[in-house]
């Protein structure tokens, strides 16, 4: 895995127009600057990137902070940085037609049962409840 430096951060927010949340209120910004940005859907997301010009030397921050935070994948924040690619993002009428995941399900099915997160996209939430019982009634290895 790739990792990125806080100036490839900084890039993939630029690219996707996140609004800087400390130029807009005026306020000092400590050690990072804040970012937010609304999906087509209306979801609100928020980030933070160092002031430094280091590197995030850890991949499983990297991969939460894409995960959690970016809610993209790697492929796409890379074109974003290194092509100037915005992320698709579903708009909400192609929301309406995705069989959703509950996220503390996803988080569970993550977290408990051990999915990656790849193996969640396109999963039914019928197939993912189905999963979660099997693993609640046959517990954890």
């Amino acid at each position: 895995m790739r990792l990125p430096t806080n100036k490839e951060l900084k890039r993939f927010v630029e690219v996707e127009g996140w609004e800087n949340k400390d130029q807009k209120t005026h306020k000092k910004t400590g050690d990072h600057f804040r970012y937010v940005f609304t999906t087509p859907t209306g979801e609100r997301l928020f980030t933070r990137v160092s002031h430094g010009s280091g590197q995030i030397g850890n991949p499983d921050l990297f991969a939460s902070i894409l995960r959690d935070q970016l809610c993209i994948d790697e492929e796409q924040f890379w074109s974003a940085v290194d092509k100037g690619v915005r992320p698709t993002r579903l708009s909400p009428a192609q929301a309406k037609h995705v069989d959703a995941l509950d996220a503390k399900l996803a988080r569970n099915l993550i977290n408990k049962v051990g999915l990656k997160p790849e193996e969640l996209i396109g999963m039914s939430a019928q197939r993912a409840q189905k999963i979660w019982q099997e693993w609640l009634t046959s517990g954890p290895e």
